[in-house]
C-alpha cells in the first residue's frame, strides 16, 4: 500500500542532464526515511536525454522519483505541473543545480513542524561549491547577505526564492502557482500574491544546498537585462505595486524612479562608455577582484535600468 509522503521535492530541468543527475543522487542520500519524501522532476522539453537518464538512475534508488516530460514551456510551467502532481502536504522547490546536503529535507520538515501555519514558508541556504573554487561571477551572483540573517527570521515575501524553498502545497495551488508569463522574478511575484494571506518566509540556514551554476561575464550581465525586463512587465500588469517594485529595483528614467546616484551612474555608464568600463574591469579582475567586482556591479545595475526603460510600453507611466 502506498504511503503518502510528508514532503514532495519539485525540480524543473532543461538540458542539464549531468547536473540534474547529481541533484537526484543527493536527494537519494538524505537523512530521512525514503518513504517520507518523493521527488518530482519535470523535464521541460530537453534534447539531451535528461528524462531517460533520470528514469534509469531512479530504478536503483529506494526513493520514489517521478520524471514528467512536457514540451518546452519554461521553468514556471514545469513547477506548476510538479505542484499539481505532488501528493504531500508540503513541497520543497529546488533548482536542478541545487545540490542538497544530507540534512536538507530533515531541516525543512523540522521547520514546518515548528511552524505549521499554512502561510508559513521556509527558505534554506545557498552555498557556493569549493571544488573547483568559485570564480568572480559566481561570487557576484551569490547573495551572501541572506546567510547573515538569523535563523527563524521572517525574511518577507521578497525572499520567496525557489532555489531552496518549502511551502504548503494547498497554499500554492489556491493561488494558481507561478505566473508563466514572467521569466524572472516569477518566484517573488508569487510571494507577493501569497502575502495577502500573511505569508512568512522563515530563514533556515541549516537547510543547505550547493549551487552548481558556472557563470561567466555574458551570463551574469544577461541577468541584468532579464531582471529589468521582468520588473517592467510586472509593473505593466500591476501598476498599483509601483512603490513595492521600486523597492525591488525598479529604478527607471522614464518613470522618474531613479535616485540622483542612479542618474549620475547612467551618465557615466552608457552604451558608448560601457565597452571601456568592461575592458577595465577585465584587466582588473585577475589582480584586483574586489574593485573589478564593484565595477561589474555598477555595470549590472546600469544595464538593468536600461532594460526597464526599453521594456516599458510607449507612453506608459
Amino acid at each position: 500500500m502506498d504511503v503518502t509522503p510528508d514532503i514532495s521535492v519539485l525540480i524543473p530541468t532543461f538540458n542539464r542532464r549531468e547536473i540534474a543527475l547529481r541533484c537526484i543522487a543527493a536527494l537519494g542520500a538524505q537523512d530521512v526515511a525514503p518513504a517520507r519524501m518523493e521527488v518530482i522532476i519535470v523535464d521541460d522539453g530537453s534534447s539531451d536525454g535528461t528524462a531517460e537518464a533520470i528514469r534509469a538512475a531512479a530504478q536503483g534508488m529506494a526513493l520514489r522519483v517521478t520524471c514528467l516530460v512536457q514540451a518546452n514551456a519554461g521553468a514556471n510551467a514545469a513547477r506548476n505541473r510538479a505542484i499539481d502532481a505532488a501528493s504531500a502536504p508540503l513541497v520543497l522547490i529546488l533548482n536542478d543545480d541545487s545540490i542538497a546536503t544530507p540534512g536538507l529535507v530533515a531541516e525543512h520538515l523540522r521547520m514546518h513542524a515548528a511552524h505549521p501555519a499554512e502561510a508559513d514558508a521556509v527558505l534554506g541556504a545557498l552555498a557556493l561549491p569549493q571544488d573547483p573554487p568559485p570564480g568572480l561571477f559566481e561570487w557576484l551572483h551569490h547573495d551572501a547577505a541572506l546567510g547573515l540573517r538569523p535563523a527563524g527570521e521572517d525574511l518577507g515575501w521578497g525572499a520567496f526564492f525557489t532555489f531552496n524553498l518549502s511551502a504548503k502545497t494547498a497554499l500554492l495551488r489556491r493561488h494558481g502557482g507561478f505566473d508563466t508569463g514572467l521569466r524572472w522574478h516569477e518566484d517573488v511575484e508569487l510571494g507577493r500574491r501569497l502575502s495577502v494571506e500573511g505569508l512568512r518566509v522563515l530563514h533556515a540556514p541549516a537547510a543547505v544546498v550547493t549551487h552548481l551554476h558556472p557563470m561567466n561575464e555574458a551570463g551574469w550581465l544577461g541577468i541584468a537585462e532579464r531582471e529589468g525586463t521582468a520588473l517592467a512587465a510586472w509593473l505593466v500588469r500591476q501598476p498599483a505595486l509601483r512603490e513595492e517594485l521600486v523597492a525591488l529595483g525598479l529604478h527607471s528614467r522614464r518613470l522618474g524612479t531613479r535616485a540622483t546616484r542612479h542618474a549620475v551612474a547612467d551618465a557615466m555608464l552608457n552604451p558608448l562608455t560601457e565597452p571601456v568600463a568592461l575592458w577595465l574591469a577585465r584587466r582588473l579582475a585577475p589582480r584586483l577582484p574586489g574593485p573589478a567586482g564593484a565595477m561589474y556591479r555598477k555595470l549590472f545595475q546600469a544595464r538593468k535600468r536600461r532594460a526597464i526603460d526599453a521594456a516599458l510600453p510607449a507612453g506608459f507611466g
